[in-house]
C-alpha cells in the first residue's frame, strides 16, 4: 500500500485553508503553515520554511484579498499575490512537488453575459484581479505541470464572511440594499476542498474554475441568507434587502467586474463530479455552521 501524500498547506489558518486541512487529513499527512511561521512578503521567509520540508502536493490558498486595499498598496499586493506565488512554484519544481495556487474570478473584467469558461480571456480591472492573474502565470511558468484553481465568493465555517455580515447587518439594521448589478457563483469553501481531492490524486494541471452550481446576484444572495437566517429563528430586523448598483457605493475604490460566474464544466468533464448548488451549499452552512446561535439565543432570551 502506498504511502499516503505529504501535503503543505500554505495559510492553513484561513478559512479555505481551515477547511482544506479538516479535508485533506483524512488521507495524507497535511502540514499547515501559516504566519509567522512563513511570511509571504520575504521571499527568504518562504525558502526558509519550504526548502527544508519533504512533501508531494503544496496547496497556497493565502492571498491578500481585501480588493480595496490593494488598490492603495500595490506593491504589498503585488508581493503576496504574484512574487510569493511564483517563489513557492520555484521551490515545488525544484522538489518535483506538484503545487495548487488557489485564484480568484476577478481575473475577469466580468464584461461577458453567461458562464466564464477557463478559455476565456482574464482581463482583470483592478489590482487585486491583476496581481491574481500574474500568480497564475508565474506559477504555471514555473512547471506547466502546476495546478490552478479559480474560486469565487467563498464563505465557510471556518472564519466569517458574507453570509455573517448580512446576518449580522440585518439584527440590527431595518433597511438594507445591496447591488443588482454585481453577477457571481456563491461557494461553499468546504465545497472547494471536497472538489480538489480528485484533482490532486489525478495531479492535474492548468486552470480549473471550482465553485457551487448556479450564479446569483448580491442582492440575491443576501435575500438567501436572510431567509435562512429567518427560518432559524434569527431576530431580523430586516426582513427584505433592497436593490441598489455598484456605482452607488462611494466608499469601493477599486472596480469590481459586474459578472463573474463560472462554469465548472471542465471539472465535470475531468472527474465526472458535478457540484451541488449554490443554494444547498449556503443551506447547510446555516445549518451547521453553528453562527445563528447567538442571535438564537438573543430571541429566545
Amino acid at each position: 500500500m502506498p504511502p499516503s501524500p505529504r501535503i503543505v498547506i500554505v495559510g492553513a489558518a484561513g478559512r479555505l485553508g481551515q477547511a482544506l486541512v479538516k479535508r485533506l487529513s483524512r488521507d495524507a499527512t497535511v502540514i499547515g503553515l501559516a504566519r509567522p511561521a512563513i511570511d509571504l512578503l520575504e521571499p527568504q521567509s518562504i525558502r526558509d520554511a519550504l526548502e527544508p520540508l519533504d512533501f508531494d502536493q503544496l496547496i497556497l490558498p493565502a492571498a491578500m484579498t481585501a480588493v480595496d486595499p490593494c488598490e492603495t498598496e500595490q506593491e504589498k499586493a503585488y508581493a503576496i499575490n504574484a512574487t510569493a506565488p511564483g517563489v513557492i512554484a520555484e521551490i515545488c519544481a525544484a522538489k518535483k512537488a506538484h503545487m495548487t495556487y488557489v485564484s480568484t474570478d476577478f481575473v475577469f473584467d466580468g464584461e461577458t453575459h453567461g458562464f466564464y469558461t477557463e478559455g476565456d480571456e482574464a482581463q482583470p480591472v483592478s489590482v487585486y484581479g491583476a496581481s491574481k492573474l500574474k500568480g497564475e502565470e508565474l506559477v504555471l511558468a514555473a512547471d506547466p505541470g502546476h495546478l490552478v484553481v479559480r474560486v469565487s465568493w467563498l464563505y465557510g465555517p471556518g472564519k466569517p464572511a458574507f453570509p455573517e455580515w448580512i446576518v449580522d447587518k440585518a439584527c440590527s439594521d431595518a433597511n438594507l440594499s445591496l447591488p443588482m448589478d454585481k453577477t457571481g457563483c456563491p461557494t461553499s469553501a468546504t465545497d472547494v476542498a471536497d472538489m480538489l481531492v480528485p484533482l490532486l490524486e489525478e495531479s492535474a494541471s492548468g486552470v480549473f474554475h471550482l465553485c457551487n452550481a448556479g450564479s446569483c446576484s448580491w442582492q440575491e444572495w443576501g435575500q438567501a441568507c436572510l431567509d435562512l437566517a429567518r427560518e432559524a429563528g434569527a431576530p431580523l430586523k430586516c426582513d427584505s434587502i433592497a436593490g441598489n448598483w455598484l456605482a452607488d457605493i462611494p466608499a469601493f475604490l477599486a472596480k469590481r467586474p459586474p459578472n463573474t460566474a463560472m462554469s465548472t464544466d471542465k471539472f465535470t468533464t475531468f472527474t465526472g463530479i458535478s457540484p451541488r448548488s449554490w443554494q444547498e451549499a449556503l443551506r447547510e452552512h446555516f445549518a451547521t455552521s453553528g453562527f445563528l446561535a447567538k442571535y438564537q439565543a438573543a430571541a429566545c432570551g
